[in-house]
């Protein structure tokens, strides 16, 4: 694919742009992460997403209206098959649910070392159902990646019930993820955001009267940004497994663990320990170890 940066046209092979498009989407969705975590110290998550992905819907219709032109709007917002997309959403909503549900009964080392699962399950199910074979190198990068997690999170305990709970939705949500790579084969990134996000409002909404409160204005005004953040997120992503099979498409998440600790820091002010910093710079280069592997494996 050509890109062209500075006036000159650089050649971009599209399995490194997927990669480099899902490492950005990571980012967009920590900075959505993070604006969700500073508003749920004075409201409920559910009435947060309710407001944020209502906002991600619109702005998402209103991008795909502008995007095709002047195409009716049956050809726009056309589906090619609408059973992947209901299957994608009933995996999202129940998934993240169960996320949801589990946070407030473990720590956060124990909850982002179960949802950095994700990337590892989401290759094993498109091997397994999309008969994806990743190359031999992913699986010692995952490995590695995964280690750099465990070194700087380092979760204690034991399993309990909402450990298998959390571990139960990031199966489901790495099921909506094979899902999305499937999709890719026929349906358009606008539909897929759209839908996606119509179904995590609601799943929101249906929960959000049992849990509202007045939303002062400037706590708003965060919420709708949420959102605004989450369509280019969604958008990159979606792209991001159209270019790149899931193998490349899915480690860049373990970069959260970075961009996690940075808004930590700047937004909470949460110090990180050493060990964030040995973790994170495992993560780091095993991420970048990977685009040098497959940048070798296009040479070749």
């Amino acid at each position: 694919m050509r890109i062209v940066l500075a006036n000159k046209t650089v050649l971009v092979p599209t399995p490194i742009l997927g990669m480099l498009l899902s490492a950005a989407a990571f980012l967009l969705f920590t900075c959505f992460d993070t604006a969700s975590k500073f508003l749920s110290r004075d409201y409920s998550v559910f009435q947060i997403m309710s407001v944020e992905f209502v906002t991600a819907t619109l702005l998402l219709v209103a991008f795909a209206f502008l995007k095709n032109g002047k195409k009716p709007a049956r050809e726009t917002l056309r589906m090619h098959r609408p059973g992947l997309h209901l299957w994608r959403g009933i995996f999202q909503i129940a998934g993240q649910s169960l996320t949801f549900l589990a946070i407030p009964h473990l720590s956060l080392a124990e909850f982002y070392v179960i949802i950095f699962c994700m990337p590892i399950i989401t290759v094993l199910k498109v091997g397994w159902f999309l008969k994806e074979r990743a190359a031999a190198y992913i699986w010692p990068v995952l490995a590695v990646n995964f280690i750099g997690v465990l070194i700087a999170l380092r979760p204690g305990g034991g399993a309990n019930f909402w450990a298998l709970a959390a571990l139960a939705g990031t199966f489901l949500l790495a099921g909506g993820l094979v899902i999305l790579r499937r999709m890719m084969e026929s349906e358009t990134v606008e539909m897929a955001g759209i839908t996606s996000s119509t179904a995590l409002a609601l799943g929101a909404l249906a929960v959000t009267p049992f849990v509202y409160r007045t939303v002062e204005l400037p706590d708003l005004a965060l919420m709708i940004l949420g959102g605004a953040l989450f369509v280019p997120a969604q958008i990159m992503l979606t792209i991001a497994f159209r270019l790149a099979p899931a193998a490349l498409a899915s480690p860049p998440q373990f970069l959260q663990l970075v961009y996690g600790a940075t808004a930590g820091y700047f937004v909470f002010g949460d110090v990180p320990g050493r060990w964030i910093y040995v973790g994170g710079a495992i993560v780091l280069a095993a991420n970048a170890f990977l685009l040098y592997a497959q940048q070798n494996a296009l040479r070749r």
